[in-house]
């Protein structure tokens, strides 16, 4: 088939399509044979054909004379879904053939986290500090430091450095507050939000004021910015991510090209203020992430980050996200930067207005039963960890709904779900995954080990199933997310529900 790109469409582009019969969460592999009249780079993708409109798997490809073969896999987020072949430019000659889509490897479950899980899976954002000055009774293991006024802008609102700045002193506020309270605690810094006089486009419409999604104007700027922030917090600051949601345009404007150019710069002051720093890559959301990441690592953008930083939340089906942790996955083996580890920089509850829906809302989360406050976010970090999600930054403490909400309106009181977040973290902290399990009937059994001891952490997708529990388990009790405990007795029945239990 010969095809040739008159006209890119508008914002959207023109794609050559090939539609097929997909079913989701599961493994697709398309196959085809390119070339063209001349030297040409064309992006094969699996797209959603809704909103909005992402990519699951993509490839690009420098096509010419010669035919070539490529591949691409990912796991199917939508049945409406399609093969799409887009050419950079209009007016050259492309040919594909040989097409074909089939069902992908679709594995097994096995833990791609083999080690134990550490602290810093438990991570969480605090944004109201100075309403409250109130430490999360489970202390988590790092905390990310966003909107919490503390970024480039609100540190530098004008040239030169003012360290008694209202920024400043915010941020201080929190790295204090911080050690005040534990020692073990990391610290997430998010680098980024050009001030408005250092912006390349100090007119350009942000999520939070004019110009400051725009990349500055001299990236001068931007080394004196980190190398500033560097040195003066060098060994109380670790961890530092490169911008927030750059996929977005209302938090970055500018070509991806110059983010890696930012990169960069960043690892180089970074790691000459503290080897000991490490850099995560922008954190990327679900909706458009994963295309924007393929261009960073298509740019070289993987050499100058130590981690990989996405933004996964979840809904009332959190174990859907593993879909779209194995298509970051496949995409940096394709990149050869499997190696780095898969941070959450930013996640939590985002649940539909109904079955179905795509709509978040407040008022609608505060339908969540009493067992879905207590359950999602422990399914959903049980899934992060088993498809190798390496650290998790929970969005937000403090909350605004039932479910999300981890401490009551005086900030001292846990919330259902607080309780729940803390027996969930201290049944897998320092565990080893061992296997994950799951059946036809919904039922999913998680198996661990820690100090030489073997549990299981079991729930359901599908209704109330029963579980026979094997003699060989030598299990002996039952703890659930509400504190309470019950006795088992050997080759035991119990009745798993949509809230994990621990069976040991």
């Amino acid at each position: 088939m010969r095809f040739r790109l008159v006209d890119e469409g508008g914002r959207g582009g023109a794609h050559l399509i090939f539609p097929a019969r997909f079913q989701r969460g599961e493994p697709y592999r398309a196959t085809l044979k390119i070339r063209a009249r001349e030297p040409i780079l064309v992006d094969v993708m699996l797209r959603r054909d809704a909103h909005p409109y992402d990519p699951f798997a993509i490839k690009t490809v420098s096509a010419g004379r010669d035919w070539q073969q490529v591949n691409v896999e990912g796991r199917v987020l939508d049945p409406a879904t399609s093969l799409r072949i887009a050419p950079a430019r209009p007016g050259v000659d492309v040919w594909v053939d040989e097409v074909r889509i089939a069902p992908g490897d679709a594995g097994d479950l096995a833990p791609r986290n083999s080690g134990p899980i550490p602290r810093t899976f438990f991570g969480m954002h605090l944004i109201r500090l100075g309403s409250h000055t109130q430490w999360p009774s489970f202390s988590p293991g790092i905390l990310r430091l966003s909107d919490t006024g503390t970024t480039w802008k609100d540190l530098q609102p004008s040239p030169g450095w003012d360290f008694s700045s209202d920024g400043f002193r915010r941020l201080d506020l929190y790295l204090d507050f911080v050690r005040k309270h534990s020692r073990d605690t990391e610290l997430l810094y998010v680098l980024g939000q050009t001030p408005a006089w250092a912006s390349s486009d100090p007119s350009a419409k942000s999520a939070y004021g004019l110009g400051h999604n725009a990349p500055p104007r001299d990236l001068d700027l931007w080394r004196d910015y980190v190398r500033t922030l560097a040195r003066r917090y060098a060994g109380r600051i670790r961890y530092w991510e490169l911008w927030n949601e750059p996929d977005y345009s209302i938090f970055y404007s500018g070509p991806v090209e110059t983010m890696v150019e930012m990169a960069r710069i960043a690892r180089q002051e970074l790691k000459a203020a503290d080897p000991e720093n490490r850099l995560i890559s922008p954190g990327l959301t679900t909706a458009q992430g994963l295309a924007w990441l393929h261009r960073f690592l298509s740019a070289g953008g993987g050499r100058y980050v130590d981690a990989i930083g996405f933004h996964w939340y979840f809904g009332d089906r959190p174990e859907s996200i593993g879909a779209f942790i194995d298509n970051v996955h496949t995409l940096l083996r394709q990149h050869g930067q499997d190696d780095k580890p898969l941070w959450n920089t930013e996640g939590g509850l985002n649940v539909p207005r109904s079955p179905g829906s795509g709509s978040a809302s407040g008022s609608a989360a505060a339908s969540l039963t009493l067992e879905q406050q207590r359950g999602l976010v422990l399914r959903a970090m049980l899934t992060m960890w088993s498809r190798g999600v390496d650290a998790f930054c929970y969005y937000f403490w403090e909350g605004r709904f039932p479910g999300e909400r981890m401490v009551t309106a005086n900030y001292r009181t846990p919330t259902p779900a607080g309780l729940a977040y803390a027996r969930g973290a201290g049944w897998m902290l320092g565990a080893r995954m061992k296997a994950a399990e799951r059946d036809a009937s919904g039922r999913h059994v998680f198996t661990f080990e820690r100090d030489g001891r073997t549990f299981r952490i079991a729930w359901s997708t599908e209704g109330r199933p029963p579980l026979d529990i094997p003699e060989d388990w030598r299990a002996r009790r039952i703890a659930r997310l509400d504190g309470s405990v019950d006795e088992l007795d050997e080759a035991a029945r119990i009745e798993l529900s949509a809230e994990p239990v621990l069976i040991e």
